[in-house]
């Protein structure tokens, strides 16, 4: 009879190597199979035995249990204490270590816990990682996991890449080294969503959900869901962040500019479409950048661009104001504005006069890269279209990737002199950067203070500013 797993399924569970690792798509069933395998070993295995489970949260933990541990059980007609995660044993009070624990009916068990790398200090027992690289330390937790199998015992970790990840991360490394050097001596296995669709995963979908997808249309399905190509390259076809290298490469730059009159031509014949802007704030060494584009369509059509050097935080507040409240120039539905330390109080002000209009984003380095990766995104789509200019091409192709001591993505955005000679911190991407964030905010109807005396219009308005501030998105 065929088996009740997809062949990447079985190859795993029958895998008996010590130390064996897997470089996966998301959502193909490898903790599925691997707590058949569980499952198989607790009821095989002479006691006494245990089987560690670390998830990344405590959730994931109890749904180990809960909704695979309990199927198999009742499955070989037998009971075993926990087995819907709802047996749970305090580790550390004070940390909030507990797991979840499924004993056997012959004394062997199944401990589900959290990403706690501690407590498997002074431990033995089989060993399942689950999404190692989603861990809050992941190279801790591999490190307090190995001596686990010092004595015979055997150690399986699975995961996709860390989305905002990069080459340095524990996980990448040391699949890295298993596909070269394999110090460790690792049995590898890759499967990411084409290997999984090949092999019929769309039809164990279809038979589970009454569906008739497609392998195509499932495919297309999952990569339209993905906001961005490092999404769905980390998360479905097991390729790690790039953790060099621009963020906009000239490559993705050129395509992306169109001469100025076909622009103007394109917004005269639109004149309705829907406006967005950004502002990135600076004082003194570097310059304020204001950006704003027409949506027509998917695509945004830079309108217009200025750029101050050294100009007062008070007239940059006019002059935005100004450029808000403009009827002679098609109205900015969303502006988004840099809040981080210098734009801080600018941001508080715009926010509070124009509400619903303006966004205050911090631009923390998390923030800053998702932003950034959202804008290349829309590069690499042919979305943005823009007039050629040096000084904006420059701006646009100097921020870069790093990688931080964690592993973990940083994006760097220099300084340096730009072809007008003045300063520049990428102030031109940042407030394209921006107005991409607001543009994907959309719209929402704006309110404009009324004065009035009547308690009644009072609370009128007070319920009209209340809805709103509850609608009003916000990228803080």
């Amino acid at each position: 009879m065929p088996s009740y797993f997809l062949p990447y399924q079985d190859e795993w569970i029958n895998d008996d190597s010590q130390i064996k690792a897997a470089e996966k798509s998301r959502r193909v069933g490898f903790t599925y199979a691997s707590s058949y395998r569980m499952h198989q070993k607790c009821m095989r295995n002479k006691p006494p035995f245990t089987q560690w489970v670390s998830s990344r949260d405590q959730f994931t933990a109890q749904e180990l249990l809960s909704e695979y541990i309990s199927k198999w059980c009742k499955a070989s007609n037998i009971t075993a204490k926990g087995m819907y995660g709802d047996k749970v044993q305090v580790f550390d009070v004070a940390k909030d270590i507990k797991a979840f624990i499924c004993t056997y009916p012959n004394g062997n068990r199944i401990v589900s816990l959290a990403s706690t790398p501690e407590v498997f200090a002074g431990k033995g027992g089989d060993v399942f990682l689950d999404e190692v690289d989603l861990h809050k330390d992941p190279g801790k937790l591999i490190d307090m996991a190995m001596p686990c199998i010092t004595w015979g015992n055997q150690l399986e970790m699975v995961s996709a890449y860390k989305v905002d990840g990069s080459k340095n991360t524990p996980w990448a490394v040391m699949i890295a080294d298993a596909k070269r050097d394999n110090t460790q001596g690792i049995s590898l296995h890759r499967v990411n969503i084409h290997d999984a669709v090949k092999q019929g995963l769309v039809e164990k979908i279809n038979e589970a959900t009454d569906k008739n997808q497609t392998r195509e249309e499932f495919v297309a399905q999952l990569r339209a869901r993905c906001r961005t190509i490092a999404a769905w390259q980390s998360q479905y076809e097991c390729l790690v962040s790039d953790g060099g290298g621009k963020v906009l490469p000239m490559s993705a730059i050129t395509p992306c500019e169109m001469d100025a009159e076909e622009i103007a031509e394109i917004l005269l014949r639109n004149p309705k479409a829907a406006r967005f802007a950004g502002y990135d704030v600076a004082r003194s060494f570097h310059g304020s950048a204001w950006h704003s584009y027409a949506q027509i369509g998917v695509t945004l059509f830079r309108e217009d661009r200025e750029v101050f050097h050294g100009r007062k935080f008070r007239d940059q507040e006019a002059w935005l104001g100004s450029r808000l409240t403009d009827v002679n120039k098609p109205r900015i539905a969303r502006m988004a504005i840099d809040s981080t330390g210098l734009g801080m109080h600018l941001a508080e002000n715009l926010v509070t006069d124009y509400p619903g209009r303006v966004d205050a984003v911090n631009l923390e380095s998390h923030r800053r890269n998702e932003l950034c990766l959202l804008l290349a995104d829309r590069f690499e789509a042919k979305q943005f279209m823009m007039p050629p200019d040096p000084q904006t091409r420059a701006d646009f192709n100097g921020p870069y990737k790093a990688s931080a001591k964690n592993g973990a993505l940083r994006i760097i955005v220099p300084a340096f002199t730009g072809a007008d000679g003045e300063t520049t911190h990428c102030d031109e991407f940042i407030a394209a950067m921006l107005a991409n964030s607001a543009a994907d905010a959309g719209t929402i109807a704006y309110m404009p203070p009324h004065a009035s005396t009547s308690r009644r219009a009072n609370a009128r308005r007070a319920r009209r500013r209340a809805i709103t501030e509850r609608h009003r998105w916000s990228a803080a």
